[in-house]
């Protein structure tokens, strides 16, 4: 039943969705002070739920002469993640695992900290399964980890109110960490050789005879 039911979320967690890291100029890349109606999602990555966006199946096209879109030389619009719309998109995209009961989602500037509640016996392969989930959506430059202890909850929750410039946030973030991995597995995908359907599938046939 464990096979069967995460089947579909194992090959989906093969596509990753590429983005660029921007710099935080005092603040905590939610929003910039200087969008403008050029860019009609307000400078947002568009990770909306489907049944807000009326044109989800078009394709994305943009077109601007250099006028539009250069000041003296400097972008005046700068595409951000909204990073609370992308924790509820990871979220639910964790919870498709039928066996991942709860789900939590901290989105940072540079790290995705998921802990789920799953009803399985093999730890590694769900994990597996999670860690894809996750970085089946999120930007390449964010750093993914997960945990399956359910006290790592409150343990990510402690910081949804703060923001990157806060004192410390550093430490501890690294501190939490280090106890999520230290106390969960972290699944098995390898960029570099996982975009090879063969070795994927032959990985997750180990790791579901474990």
């Amino acid at each position: 039943m464990l096979k069967k039911s995460l089947v579909a979320t194992g090959l989906a967690g093969l596509m990753l969705v590429t983005g660029c890291q921007m710099p935080e100029e005092g603040q905590s890349l939610q929003r910039t002070a200087n969008y403008g109606s050029h860019q009609p999602n307000g400078g947002h990555y568009p990770i909306n739920p489907v049944n807000h966006t009326q044109n989800y199946t078009h394709y994305g096209y943009q077109r601007y002469d250099r006028e539009h879109v250069n000041n003296n030389g400097r972008q005046d619009l700068i595409p951000v993640v909204d990073r609370s719309l992308l924790a509820d998109a990871v979220t639910r995209m964790v919870l498709t695992n039928d066996v991942v009961s709860e789900a939590g989602t901290l989105v940072t500037d540079k790290y995705v900290l998921v802990a789920y509640d799953a009803q399985a016996d093999n730890r590694e392969f769900v994990a597996d399964q999670v860690k894809r989930s996750a970085l089946s959506i999120v930007p390449r430059y964010y750093e993914v980890y997960i945990t399956d202890d359910p006290e790592h909850f409150d343990e990510i929750e402690r910081f949804q109110n703060l923001t990157s410039e806060a004192p410390n946030m550093d430490g501890s973030l690294e501190q939490t960490i280090e106890e999520m991995t230290l106390l969960s597995p972290q699944g098995e995908y390898n960029e570099r050789t996982d975009d090879n359907i063969n070795i994927m599938q032959e990985k997750q046939r180990r790791l579901m005879d474990r």
